[in-house]
């Protein structure tokens, strides 16, 4: 899975994908984003996840944003999706993603 990184101002990080977060990328993808998150100079509370790309989320795909979600709710921070298609939002409500992510 190709994943990009980038710094957002001092606190943010934007990061954008493609393919499906499944079992077999999803660990990959939340790695990634840990890894660039604890290598960051400044600590990072805004995430930026846009999913213009990504075609598939699994339980496993939502089970990495949650582990996110709860690692950056922890200081204060937000994430916030970008881009998501109906079909992946359907997902995200029916698991309650809804009612503590942002989406734009």
């Amino acid at each position: 899975m190709d994943v990009t990184l980038k710094r957002i101002g001092l606190d943010g990080v934007y990061v954008k994908a493609e393919g499906r977060l499944d079992l077999d990328n999803a660990v990959e993808y939340g790695t990634k984003i840990k890894d660039f998150i604890e290598d960051s100079d400044e600590t990072v509370v805004n995430l930026t996840l846009d999913f213009s790309d990504i075609t598939f989320i699994s339980s496993f795909g939502l089970k990495v944003i949650l582990e996110l979600y709860k690692q950056l709710n922890a200081q204060n921070g937000t994430i916030k999706l970008k881009n998501v298609s109906e079909q992946l939002m359907s997902s995200f409500k029916m698991v309650g993603f809804n009612k503590f992510l942002l989406f734009e």
